[in-house]
């Protein structure tokens, strides 16, 4: 199973990249102040070039093998799971930030007994119901 973002999501990127591009071409042609037409031009590279880019990319992958996300900017891209043969149970609770926030993590207890800690992303939690039962259904233990 492949999870991706909805198509609407990079898709409010782009609209946005499209949107400072044009608010910046029309500055120019009103002679405006250059710098408010390149701050605008700058929302438009960033939302374009990096932004929905990367929300395109960004994929969680649950096969027979692995449970693995991709993530981050599309040029710097951070990968980050495990594999479902190594795996003797998961639980998943929650975890504070150094500013006091709270966010879930899933706690990996390897069949060595080695125990690893991994944030999941936001595209990982959004789908978290349908990948617990999945691999309920391959037979590995999932506690809240």
């Amino acid at each position: 199973m492949i999870y991706t973002f909805p198509t609407y999501v990079p898709g409010i990127a782009a609209a946005i990249a499209v949107l400072a591009a044009s608010i910046g071409a029309l500055l120019l042609w009103r002679r405006k102040p250059p710098i408010v037409a390149l701050i605008a031009f700058g929302v438009s590279a960033l939302a374009g070039g990096i932004v929905a880019p990367t929300l395109a990319r960004d994929r969680v992958v649950l096969d027979d093998q692995k449970l693995e996300q991709r993530t981050g900017l599309w040029f710097a891209p951070t990968v980050k799971g495990f594999r479902l043969a190594d795996v003797a149970s998961v639980t998943i609770g929650s975890a504070r930030d150094r500013k006091n926030r709270e966010y879930e993590v899933w706690i990996v207890k390897t069949r060595s007994g080695e125990a690893r800690q991994i944030d999941p992303g936001d595209l990982w939690e959004m789908n978290g119901q349908d990948i617990i039962q999945r691999l309920r259904d391959r037979g590995i233990e999932v506690r809240r």
